[in-house]
């Protein structure tokens, strides 16, 4: 969820610290994501108590003792995210795509004179980080120019294109047009090595060691606009000092690439009975290190009204110079329980509930950042996520259909329920030949959420986009026994 000022914004306050270093990009890079593999998907995640092929390395490491076979699995994925924006009463739309390798894991099973000795290794696709807004509207609170004053001339871009006097006063407070349109991409995946091993009939117990790498992506094209003609100052030879009287437009545009590596440990546990199996799983803090480039342009515009100021027109563009950041996030532990069950030997039904106290999220690898822990966790909450889907194989067919659901609370404590997440999943499975199994799987979610696009203090929603968000998860997988 976007709540705080975007980080790219606070370039001209805090460009000695790290400007990606709110809380929504505590959660972003916590590895929580979409999960993998299209059977899972298809019964909405609700795969702890299932995790029955390679995909369990993410879900269940316990469940790979129930595998006998070597497996081959491989799979690919599409993202797609649409925004309705609602600025200041306008309402504007936008959307974008990603594609990329959802997963590719190898299973080994190992003889034994009884019980089960499993061995995978593979990459999984965790996390999505696409997404886009646009907005566009007028605000009679506020301009941004205020909140990028910085008294380090090098960042300090109003200055830098006259739009702020040298007191760091500009005229330009309000009243003015603002659009704009941000975009997000990248991704985490993590590479897994992971085992498991029958310790008594009919219990498994498994562990996974992940490595993640990963990449994220942020654009931001924003525009300020005097439409209504409020700043049209016609004095001869107005000084450049004071050019912000007859300000037309301002240009401000942001770009941030993180480079994301990070570890954790996936334990589970697994009982097998004939009709039914029940899963736990214990998730350890994903310890993510974030390396960040960072850079902002700015470019003014003026009327023409009164004549050039003296003794030659300003420089009217500017970019601050880039500047690289590293700092660290820890995730919260995460506590997993899931059921499966056959009603009856064609229907297969699975229940999830997995456990997140949000409030444990910290800042690593910076003192500084990590003096602000207490002031991170203090707008979480420990939430509980709920997932439930069903499998039905088509009598006297190789045709399997999945269905699912799954609700994902808002980790944020002040967030209503109309910010957490719901979605709907459904799939197929089908053998194309005896060892060959292709499954595909959709899955349908929607939320609300909202963003300021800067802040000026005492003035709260200074900048406010409100936003209806859908996403469309496509996801094919295909599996080979042997």
């Amino acid at each position: 969820m976007n709540r705080c000022i975007f980080f790219i914004i606070a370039l001209a306050l805090l460009h000695s610290l790290s400007i990606a270093q709110f809380s929504e990009d505590a959660v972003r890079y916590s590895g929580k994501g979409n999960g993998s593999g299209s059977r899972a998907l298809g019964m909405g995640n609700a795969y702890i108590g299932v995790s029955d092929d390679y995909s369990a390395s993410v879900w269940n490491p316990a469940g790979l003792a129930q595998m006998r076979r070597l497996e081959i699995m491989g799979g690919i994925s599409s993202y797609g995210v649409s925004n309705d924006a609602t600025f200041f009463s306008a309402k504007k739309s936008s959307s974008t795509t990603a594609s990329s390798l959802d997963n590719i894991g190898f299973v080994f099973p190992f003889p034994t004179v009884q019980g089960s000795l499993v061995f995978a290794f593979g990459y999984n696709r965790v996390a999505d980080f696409a997404s886009s807004v646009q907005f566009d509207g007028f605000n009679d609170k506020s301009s941004i120019i205020p909140s990028l004053y910085d008294t380090d001339g090098d960042y300090d871009i109003p200055f830098r294109t006259y739009l702020t006097n040298t007191a760091g006063y500009s005229a330009v407070q309000k009243n003015v047009n603002q659009r704009g349109e941000i975009k997000e991409g990248g991704n985490l995946g993590q590479w897994s090595f992971a085992g498991a091993v029958d310790i008594e009939e009919n219990i498994s117990v498994g562990v996974s060691l992940n490595i993640y790498s990963g990449m994220y992506d942020y654009t931001r094209n924003y525009v300020e606009e005097d439409t209504r003609n409020f700043y049209n100052n016609i004095a001869v030879n107005l000084p450049a000092d004071s050019a912000y009287l007859r300000f037309n437009k301002f240009y401000y545009d942001s770009y941030l690439n993180s480079e994301l590596t990070g570890s954790n440990i996936t334990l589970g546990m697994m009982y097998r009975a004939e009709i039914f199996r029940i899963g736990l799983m214990v998730k350890g803090p994903t310890a993510i290190k974030v390396q960040e480039t960072y850079t902002n342009d700015g470019e003014s515009v003026f009327d023409n009204n009164g004549g050039s100021w003296n003794p030659s027109n300003p420089a009217k563009k500017y970019s601050a110079p880039s500047a690289n950041n590293e700092y660290g996030v820890s995730s919260p532990w995460i506590f997993g329980a899931g059921g499966s069950f056959y009603v009856f030997p064609e229907l297969l039904i699975a229940l999830d509930v997995e456990y997140t106290d949000w409030t444990q999220i910290e800042w690593t690898d910076s003192p500084a950042m990590e003096k602000k822990n207490t002031q991170l966790q203090s707008v979480f909450r420990a939430a509980t996520s709920y997932r439930i889907g069903t499998e039905f194989d088509v009598p006297f067919t190789d045709l399997k259909l999945r269905a699912g659901y799954s609700l994902t609370p808002s980790p944020y404590k002040d967030d209503p329920t109309s910010f957490d997440q719901t979605t709907f999943t459904g799939g197929a499975g089908i053998f194309l030949q005896r060892n060959v199994v292709l499954d595909g799987a959709f899955a349908y979610g929607m939320f609300k959420s909202y963003r300021n696009q800067y802040s000026i203090p005492g003035l709260a929603n200074a900048s406010r986009t409100d936003e209806s968000i859908t996403t469309l998860l496509l996801n094919f997988t295909m599996s080979y026994r042997f």
